[in-house]
């Protein structure tokens, strides 16, 4: 069933589900005992019938009886948005900082407020991404390395290159910017490190953009996006 059908058919469903709002207070304990592996599951309405069910990244949604289970990706037709990308991203843990090794970053901008990016050197998603870096507000960017060689071959050897040049930024800016190839070089670099620290965080692709707040996002988004979460951490803080 492609995109458009799988609107369609979401719309006609909110329409016959109805609009009972009441989040019965036995749910869970009826949902568990019929899905036992949902016990440490996030419960919360989802919409007008519906609760959506967190365990890790999966989402499902349940109807108030148990008698319908929707899975998949659920659209938000009034805002064209992803309402199961939006659950995911709010249950998923925070990040700490402290597990971020700046050591194996590269520093490509200086601020007081800090924004810190897993790229991959010849991801589409990040090279977008950097042609926002301009319109950010008083940000220091570090770029963990994180060449996915499965998909891209060779950007691990990318990686390296840039990572030995003896001014790491301006090669990475020179790769992404104008497309430059780094000089090939071996040295010990953080590549491995970084790879096991995406897993250990459930980085699966790139880019992943992380906040001093913890927040994890795991795709390219617009500066006003990004100034705007900056702007909110700062406040919070």
């Amino acid at each position: 069933m492609n995109s458009i059908l799988q609107r369609i058919a979401m719309t006609a469903l909110l329409l016959v589900v109805g609009v009972n709002t009441a989040f019965a207070d036995d749910f869970k304990d009826r949902l568990v005992k019929k899905f036992p592996q949902t016990a440490d599951a996030k419960i919360a309405p989802a919409w007008p019938g519906f609760h959506s069910v967190v365990r890790g990244e999966e989402v499902l949604y349940f109807n108030e009886d148990l008698t319908i289970m929707v899975a998949g990706d659920v659209i938000d037709l009034k805002r064209n948005a992803s309402m199961t990308n939006e659950i995911r991203q709010a249950n998923r843990p925070k990040i700490s900082l402290k597990d971020l090794p700046l050591g194996d970053s590269i520093k490509l901008t200086s601020g007081t407020r800090k924004l810190y990016i897993f790229a991959d050197p010849d991801c589409y998603y990040c090279r977008k991404l950097e042609k926002e870096f301009p319109e950010l507000r008083d940000v220091e960017i570090r770029i963990f390395p994180f060449p996915l060689e499965g998909i891209h071959p060779g950007a691990s050897k990318v990686t390296e290159s840039i990572w030995c040049a003896s001014d790491r930024a301006a090669a990475w800016n020179a790769y992404f910017a104008l497309s430059q190839k780094p000089q090939d070089a071996t040295c010990p670099n953080p590549i491995i490190r970084n790879t096991a620290l995406a897993q250990k965080l459930r980085i699966m692709g790139t880019p992943a953009l992380i906040f001093e707040d913890g927040t994890l996002i795991p795709s390219a988004i617009s500066a006003a996006q990004i100034n705007a979460k900056l702007d909110s951490v700062g406040v919070k803080q």
